[in-house]
């Protein structure tokens, strides 16, 4: 006779034993889970910082801008001294992500926004509640020289959904 029935008998002993000391599956989907948890905490607190916030707010901007032609414009260097602002003013009053994109509404609001002028009179806004009045004072001056017929503002605009 063969060898092949006792090979299996003796697989068998072996096998069962390392099964059973296996134990239950649930400690690791319990593991897994708890990993999935903190990696979303972590991913959370990581994305709700001001600095993140303006990041994609100038990348998101930027893009769109790129495809207009006109990312080195005058109300682009606006927009970046603003948000510059921003950055500070909630790093100095330790605000997080959730305060900035309140903060950074009123670019948004096509109710309000019907013009260019419109989107500074918002950046004047912002300026005055920051608190930085300088920047106020510059952008209201920009916001009466501001061309109602520019292609940036206009893309600016169309970006908004007005």
């Amino acid at each position: 006779m063969s060898d092949v029935p006792a090979t299996v008998t003796q697989a068998a002993e072996v096998v069962q034993p390392v099964a059973e000391s296996s134990g239950s599956i649930w400690g690791y989907v319990a593991g897994g889970a708890l990993l999935l948890i903190l990696a979303g905490f972590y991913g959370y607190k990581k994305m709700n910082t001001p600095g993140f916030i303006i990041k994609q707010v100038r990348k998101r901007n930027m893009k769109e801008l790129q495809k207009q032609g006109v990312e080195n414009s005058e109300f682009v260097q606006d927009l970046d001294k603003l948000l510059d602002s921003v950055l500070a003013y909630a790093n100095d009053n330790k605000k997080k992500g959730t305060d900035v994109v309140k903060l950074l509404s009123p670019l948004n609001d096509t109710a309000r926004i019907k013009t260019p002028r419109d989107m500074y009179q918002s950046m004047i806004y912002i300026a005055n509640e920051i608190r930085d009045p300088a920047l106020a004072r510059e952008f209201k001056g920009r916001a009466k020289h501001v061309k109602a017929s520019s292609s940036l503002m206009n893309g600016l605009l169309k970006r908004a959904g007005i």
